[in-house]
């Protein structure tokens, strides 16, 4: 993180992705933040969420593909989780972790109440 007076968006989500366990369970890797209507959703990347892909374990190589392959799906999979939320997806990213034992980095989105046809909504 740089240091100036004013975090950037990317100084801010860096520092929330630490919230992400940082284990080799793919189900436990999950971190989410609630605000009325919407969703910081944080989901990180370990070898069990790539191992059909035919990647080597974490260190052993091919680091860049990884992250090629986690940064090409990121936009898909964030989708479908808003969807079954019943939520869409207004921005997302994915942030690379260096220094974890089992964590490439950590796909995020900000996800927010889909508006349903003929429903009003509060301001």
């Amino acid at each position: 993180m740089k240091c100036t007076d004013r975090p950037s968006h990317e100084d801010i989500l860096t520092l929330v992705a630490e919230l992400v366990p940082d284990v080799g369970q793919p189900s436990k890797i999950i971190a989410k933040i609630e605000a009325r209507d919407t969703i910081l959703w944080l989901e990180g990347w370990c070898d069990g969420c790539i191992a059909s892909r035919g990647f080597p374990p974490k260190g052993q190589g091919m680091l860049k593909e990884k992250l090629d392959y986690i940064r090409e799906v990121t936009p898909g999979f964030l989708r479908q989780r808003a969807a079954d939320r019943d939520m869409t997806v207004e921005w997302s990213g994915f942030i690379p972790l260096n220094d974890k034992k089992h964590l490439y980095g950590v796909s995020w989105a900000v996800f927010t109440k889909t508006q349903r046809e003929g429903r009003a909504v509060a301001v």
